[in-house]
């Protein structure tokens, strides 16, 4: 495995590589640490699973839809940018202003700082920080955020998080990952998913959860005609795995989240007008959590917080 550096635009990118397998991860620590691109093999055959942009300008255009995105310190949205905490009121900034939300937290394309490169013969880790000191209108709430990717021909892309509340109060927070899956040369009307969910939620008009529906998707779905846009609360285990299956290429794509109480017990599936990929996205809470509190974790000064996720082929 290696680990090398390349511009891309006027960042710079780091490209997790496995020589002997030509898979790649390319990731942007300037820009949010986005995963602009992950390349995975099956039976010696090479598989484009995440793309976000060929250019610099391209990635920067489709910046509204999050791609690859880490969210915190809250996932989703935050109704009309409010919420109270421990008897205190605060107002975020409105950044979704069609909806007068605030969305997606404050990490999403600011720059992390590298800590550590690591590579062996199995595998490349990179590992990202980024110190957040409380000056964000309606969040004074200081953290540092480390996320480290574990890039290895076995297993895949495993994503670490470490959150350490530096503050002296307690730190509200929902964490979240954005990637939105492709399989090259097909759409959703190609493709099956399964994933085990217990319950969807629908939306009201600012795209907050409301009713709570019983449902069952641990069976295989066809994607073909259908849509998804919807928050799902998954069933509870160690590890859950959402599955996005290629009949025509008899391939899988595995994404599995730390799913324990406290964990991803959320997910997000959504598939864009285009069609030509979709967003399957751990979540620890639900939209709008800081004020339902579904959800909704609490770290208390000093203690750090760690959970995973990751994809593999199959």
């Amino acid at each position: 495995m290696k680990i090398t550096k390349e511009p891309f635009g006027h960042f710079t990118e780091y490209v997790l590589t496995n020589p002997e397998t030509g898979e790649t991860l390319y990731v942007l620590p300037e820009f949010g640490g986005m995963i602009r691109k992950m390349t995975l093999q099956k039976e010696g055959h090479l598989h484009h699973v995440i793309e976000c942009g060929n250019t610099a300008e391209k990635l920067l255009a489709g910046m509204n839809a999050y791609p690859s995105a880490h969210l915190f310190p809250w996932a989703n949205r935050v109704r009309n940018g409010k919420f109270s905490f421990q008897e205190v009121d605060y107002q975020l900034s409105i950044n979704e202003i069609g909806l007068k939300n605030a969305i997606h937290g404050l990490v999403s394309f600011t720059p992390f700082e590298v800590v550590e490169e690591t590579v062996t013969e199995v595998e490349a880790i990179l590992t990202l920080r980024y110190a957040y000191y409380g000056g964000a209108l309606g969040f004074p709430f200081p953290f540092v955020l480390s996320i480290s990717y574990i890039f290895s021909s076995d297993e895949g892309l495993e994503i670490n998080y470490a959150i350490k509340n530096t503050g002296t109060k307690d730190l509200p927070m929902v964490l979240g990952w954005h990637p939105y899956f492709k399989i090259e040369g097909e759409k959703a009307d190609d493709w099956q998913i399964n994933f085990p969910a217990t319950h969807q939620y629908g939306t009201d008009s600012q795209m907050i959860s409301a009713d709570k529906i019983p449902v069952n998707f641990s069976g295989v779905m066809d994607l073909k005609g259908k849509t998804l846009d919807a928050v799902f609360k998954m069933q509870s285990s160690s590890k859950i795995i959402s599955k996005l299956h290629s009949p025509k290429k008899n391939i899988t794509l595995n994404v599995w989240q730390e799913g324990m109480k406290g964990g991803f017990t959320f997910t997000v599936v959504y598939i864009p007008s285009s069609r030509d990929c979709i967003a399957i996205e751990p979540m620890t809470g639900n939209t709008d959590a800081y004020n339902s509190g579904d959800g909704l974790l609490t770290l208390e000064s000093g203690k750090t917080f760690e959970i995973a996720c990751g994809v593999y082929i199959s």
